[in-house]
């Protein structure tokens, strides 16, 4: 059995702006995966999505950074611990993730003034 045989798959997808949370999520997030990969063998595939918004309240409403771990919202608004983020992401594993071809997902593009394009990937 080869050694990526051993390794787990997680898929996680962190929606952020550009505020100093959002970095920080972001960063954290990244320690978090190498020591997961290092430690468990855990392979941690980070999507990041910037949200761009010209308006702070409908900035504020996003409540971001968002953290989905295999298509699951997992924490949102706020910077998780490493301990936090960790142990969400060991929670997750086992678990297969979710394919956006498979489960229908709507993908809203924001624009200026918060009129979206919804658009159907299925």
């Amino acid at each position: 059995m080869s050694e990526l045989e051993n390794i787990s798959k997680v898929i996680v997808e962190i929606q952020l702006d550009f505020s100093g949370e959002s970095d920080e999520a972001l960063r954290l997030l990244f320690q978090v995966a190498e020591e997961l990969l290092d430690r468990d063998g855990i392979w941690v595939e980070i999507i990041p999505v910037h949200i761009w918004l010209d308006d702070p309240l409908e900035a504020e409403s996003m409540d971001l950074p968002r953290i989905f771990i295999n298509g699951k919202l997992r924490f949102i608004g706020k910077v998780p611990s490493k301990k936090e983020l960790k142990s969400a992401i060991m929670e997750r594993v086992g678990v297969t993730p979710v394919n956006k071809e498979e489960s229908g997902i709507n993908v809203t593009r924001l624009y200026d003034g918060g009129v979206g394009d919804a658009v159907l990937i299925a």
